[in-house]
């Protein structure tokens, strides 16, 4: 590590007066962007196929293949695979096969296999296989397999295998296998 005019500065930089890449000009009191298709900041922050203005911010953050104009917060959010005009916030949110204009934002939200257009919103809301245009929020939402179109609000709705166009509100509404267009309304 580098140190200039009490600057630190990672890695074996040298640096005296500035340092201009890829656009990017450093000096030692402010930062100037020009030019500037993507943003990565963090370890392997964007590393492969970043796509045209798409933000990654925080460790593996948009780390592999991450879609034009996508946006992935958090440790390893949007990690693998995300889709175009995606958004990820959160640790893990969004992590492997985000689908386009997908949103998943909290710890672990639409982690993997989130399809296109879906919102999952709340800690470990549509984890796994959220169908397209699916809506899950809330603690634990649809963690687990949301059909396509199926909506579940409320903490533990639509846990496990909520079928396509089902809709589940309120506390473990809907909790287990809830069936294709089914509706359930309330605290089980």
């Amino acid at each position: 590590m580098s140190t200039t005019n009490n600057h630190k500065i990672p890695g074996d930089l040298d640096l005296v007066g500035a340092l201009k890449k890829n656009g990017v000009t450093i000096d030692l009191d402010d930062i100037v962007f020009s030019n500037i298709t993507q943003i990565a900041v963090g370890t392997s922050a964007g590393q492969t196929n970043q796509g045209l203005n798409a933000i990654a911010v925080g460790q593996e953050a948009g780390q592999t293949n991450q879609g034009l104009n996508a946006i992935a917060v958090g440790q390893e959010a949007g990690q693998t695979d995300q889709g175009f005009q995606a958004i990820a916030v959160g640790e893990q949110a969004g992590q492997t096969s985000q689908g386009s204009y997908a949103t998943a934002v909290g710890y672990q939200a639409g982690q993997t296999s989130q399809g296109n257009t879906a919102i999952a919103i709340g800690p470990s809301a549509g984890v796994t296989n959220q169908g397209s245009q699916a809506v899950a929020v809330g603690d634990q939402t649809a963690q687990t397999s949301q059909g396509a179109q199926a909506v579940a609000i409320g903490f533990g709705a639509g846990f496990i295998s909520q079928g396509p166009t089902a809709i589940a509100v309120g506390t473990n509404a809907g909790t287990t296998s809830q069936g294709s267009a089914a509706v359930a309304v309330g605290t089980s």
